[in-house]
């Protein structure tokens, strides 16, 4: 894995885990699936704010 292929493949098994941890059981397995979940979502939201087209004062 190498170049523009890294991270949005490491997104993505972030994002499975998050799903299979979901499917898998309670207790701890929750807070895998919120972290597996929530670091893609985080990513793409910092990604997006910084290309926010910034207003002109």
């Amino acid at each position: 894995m190498t170049g523009v292929w890294c991270i949005p493949t490491a997104l993505a098994l972030l994002s499975l885990l998050g799903l299979a941890a979901a499917i898998l059981g309670d207790g701890v397995w929750h807070w895998i699936c919120w972290a597996g979940l929530s670091i893609p979502l985080l990513v793409c939201a910092a990604k997006l704010w910084r290309q926010w087209p910034r207003a002109m004062a």
